[in-house]
């Protein structure tokens, strides 16, 4: 999974989370265990979990000694100090020697159930040999005594009637009678004689079991604190470092971004791109946060709840396999049908975007269209998709938490109904039926944290795809991998193409074929021509925007493609034709190039721009705000705060990209004369539109479908030109043109006496 991958950087988190996890499981899941205990031991066992006694009589203990072997009778003996001046001894070993099952505890268990049974009054014959009492009256009368006591059997054995190996043989053939259940019962009669033993000290029950119950619960209270702990560590590690993960994911996407031409935003989309941004790293936060919290918890809860489940050994544990299968039946189905749904629901929601987005930003040609009810229904048929979408996977996953509850429903059932036959048989007790359930249902819930997370994740997996296909885009403006600069004494500001030649991705022609030219520091070089003959994209080949398929772009003699990007854009500055402004101030965004701009410079831009007036004139004047796009200036004055940027950089080489078009004719005109007589150390590159913006240029390029068709300053165009005289009739007058109609009429007509030939 692409989502694994995100925690590479992050492996010790993980790991921490894991054993938080580890922390939490093992303190949530011992707290049935704890319940069970309480209910067989705290209520009915009334709070004396063991055979083994805290304290006992000197006599009450060598009565038990009657039953049990040497060796057994050695272990009992050495497991409690020597009796006080009442008689009692107190228990010194260990409490594990007390649990159920250990040695010190199944050697007192028959011994106290045959004691116990004897106070009852047990029969005689289980204790007297059939050759003994045809030997011995006294043996035989005791075996027609009919039922028979404690002090009985202790006499007899006083008198040599009984031996111990007889008695211990009595006890454990007592055991064998209970059969399959003799575990539980002997346990439980067991209990029963240390209850007696401990009236007969004086000791109140009820005081062992609030003991036993007290402690109980603060155990069980400190196991809560404990999960509670792990619980809150493991939010705050995984929050954090989901956090860190989506400031990574957005900072390195962005980052990549920046680094696109305008082929590669082309390709995704500037609305997709935003999703990718924001909307697809929010959701892999989420997953990340949602892995570390609950499906790391998931298999570790489910593996610890399997392991207290196999030490009750109970005979249920087939009842968790059909759980899981079960869950796994329908977690399989819904995935399958929601999974290619999660695939489309994220284009859907590019497709939103993308239509909100040329909405708001043709917000004024829709209104004045009239076309606001047309852009509602195409808005409402891109939501439409999507909600059909949502509605499809939400309404499929709607039903997994009824069929979960449901499944362990039915698992519960099942528990209870077969376990209830095991506590009648006596095999189970009902604490750990309960256990059990608890067991059971946390295995399942693991599964069922799953499948909940299962809603997010195929989402966070397509988003994941997505944002990687952004990273993974190979770029096709790089930078070189052994940089060029300029040699030392290279004229600034030389530009140079040489028989350039330039083609769009998938495109079948060129659209700049055969360019060459060359300006210089001081020099304005123009370039004019009709809509779509490629003057834009002529230009932006000098900043590298775009790549030449032919020829080369020369800058102070070397290769703009050998030079680095930072370099040879610190070199150039580009005013576009749509000049963005950034949110901020007028003079955080004439200072735009960085810390080298100093005031004075930015002044100086600012009046060679034409742009002083009016910025002295806004309140705040250098501080007064700039609009997210520059929304708050008009258009001719976002042209020249752009322009002013431009200069404020003082590049050797300054390209306008049809930067004049939004000012009027004589703000163009004074703009030009200062930049003509103010900046000499620069190349400039105009294109242009308009005739007079371009007219005073040392050289003007006339462009037609990406071949130059004509090349010299004005009047020798005029001349020479006839799609250059074309552009100029349709602007200028022939008296302001300085041609008599017979000029014109004569070089329209070589025009169209060499298309003949041709």
């Amino acid at each position: 999974m692409r989502i694994l991958r995100l925690f590479k950087n992050h492996v010790l988190a993980v790991l921490a989370v894991v054993a938080l996890l580890v922390v939490q499981a093992n303190a949530e899941l011992a707290l049935p265990t704890y319940m069970s205990e309480i209910v067989d031991v705290g209520i009915q066992q009334g709070g004396i979990a063991s055979p083994v006694p805290d304290t006992i009589r000197e006599s009450s203990l060598e009565d038990l000694k009657l039953f049990m072997s040497d060796e057994d009778a050695s272990l009992v003996e050495a497991a409690y100090a020597p009796a006080d001046e009442s008689g009692v001894r107190a228990y010194q070993g260990g409490a594990a020697d007390k649990d159920e099952g250990s040695a010190l505890s199944q050697a007192m268990a028959l011994p106290e159930v045959a004691v116990l049974a004897l106070q009852q009054g047990v029969d005689a014959s289980a204790f007297v040999d059939s050759a003994d009492a045809a030997e011995n009256p006294a043996a035989a009368a005791l075996a027609t005594a009919g039922s028979v006591g404690l002090d009985e059997v202790r006499a007899a054995v006083d008198a040599g009637l009984v031996s111990r190996e007889q008695l211990v043989s009595a006890a454990g053939e007592l055991g064998e009678q209970m059969g399959s259940m003799g575990g539980s019962i002997v346990t439980q009669r067991a209990i029963s004689y240390v209850s007696q033993e401990y009236e007969a000290q004086g000791i109140a029950l009820s005081d062992v079991q609030n003991a036993y119950l007290g402690s109980a619960a603060l155990t069980m209270f400190g196991l809560c604190l404990v999960g509670l702990a792990a619980t809150v560590l493991t939010g705050a590690v995984a929050s954090h470092t989901a956090s860190t993960i989506a400031r990574d994911l957005r900072r390195q996407t962005f980052e990549k971004v920046m680094q696109f031409s305008p082929a590669e935003v082309n390709r995704f989309s500037q609305a997709s791109l935003i999703t990718r941004c924001t909307n697809d790293v929010q959701q892999l936060q989420m997953a990340t946060t949602l892995f570390m919290r609950m499906v790391l918890l998931a298999p570790i809860m489910g593996v610890v709840a399997v392991l207290r489940v196999l030490e009750t050994s109970t005979g249920l544990e087939w009842t968790i396999g059909v759980a899981v299968i079960a869950v796994c039946a329908v977690v399989g189905v819904l995935m399958g049908l929601t999974m290619p749904k999660f695939k489309r629901m994220q284009a859907y929601v590019d497709r939103v975007n993308l239509v909100a987005r040329e909405m708001l930003d043709g917000i004024m040609p829709i209104r004045a269209f009239g076309r606001q009810e047309h852009e509602l229904e195409r808005f409402d048929d891109a939501s439409t998709d999507l909600m059909r979408t949502q509605l499809f996977t939400n309404r499929a996953m709607s039903f997994m938490m009824p069929l979960m509850m449901f499944v362990m429903n039915c698992v519960t059932v099942t528990i209870v109904w077969f376990g209830s036959h095991g506590v009648s048989e006596g095999v189970m007790q009902v604490g750990d039926m309960m256990a059990f359930i608890s067991y059971t249902m946390q295995i399942v819930m693991a599964f069922m944290i799953l499948t909940m997370v299962a809603v997010v994740l195929p989402r966070a997996e397509v988003a994941a795809e997505r944002i990687e296909e952004v990273l993974e885009c190979p770029l096709s403006i790089t930078d070189p991998a052994h940089p060029k600069t300029p040699a030392e004494g290279s004229p600034r500001g030389e530009l140079t193409f040489r028989n350039v030649s330039f083609q769009y991705p998938d495109a079948r022609k060129d659209v700049i074929q055969g360019v060459s030219f060359t300006t210089h520091a001081g020099k304005m070089t123009g370039v004019i021509g009709s809509t779509g003959s490629g003057k834009s994209t002529l230009v932006q080949l000098i900043p590298r925007l775009y790549d030449v398929t032919g020829g080369g772009v020369l800058l102070d003699g070397v290769d703009v493609r050998d030079m680095s990007l930072s370099d040879l854009r610190g070199r150039i500055g580009y005013i576009p034709q749509q000049g963005m402004l950034f949110s901020g101030t007028v003079e955080s965004n004439l200072k735009f190039a960085g810390e080298g701009v100093t005031d004075e410079d930015m002044r100086e831009a600012a009046r060679v721009a034409q742009a002083t007036e009016f910025i002295e004139r806004r309140e705040g004047a250098w501080e007064s705000p700039i609009s997210q796009g520059g929304s708050n200036v008009s258009g001719g004055q976002r042209q020249r705060l752009a322009i002013a940027r431009a200069l404020a950089k003082n590049p050797e080489v300054i390209v306008f990209d049809d930067s004049f078009s939004a000012l009027d004719y004589k703000t163009d005109a004074a703009l030009r004369d200062e930049l003509a007589r103010s900046v000499t150390d620069a190349a400039l590159v105009v294109v242009g539109q308009r005739i007079a913006t371009i007219m005073n240029a040392d050289e003007i390029l006339v462009l037609d479908e990406g071949h130059v068709v004509g090349r010299g300053t004005h009047d020798e165009l005029l001349r020479s030109c006839p799609a250059y005289l074309e552009i100029a009739q349709s602007q200028l007058s022939a008296a302001e043109l300085g041609l008599t109609d017979e000029e014109i009429a004569a070089v329209l007509d070589g025009a169209a006496g060499k298309g003949g030939e041709r």
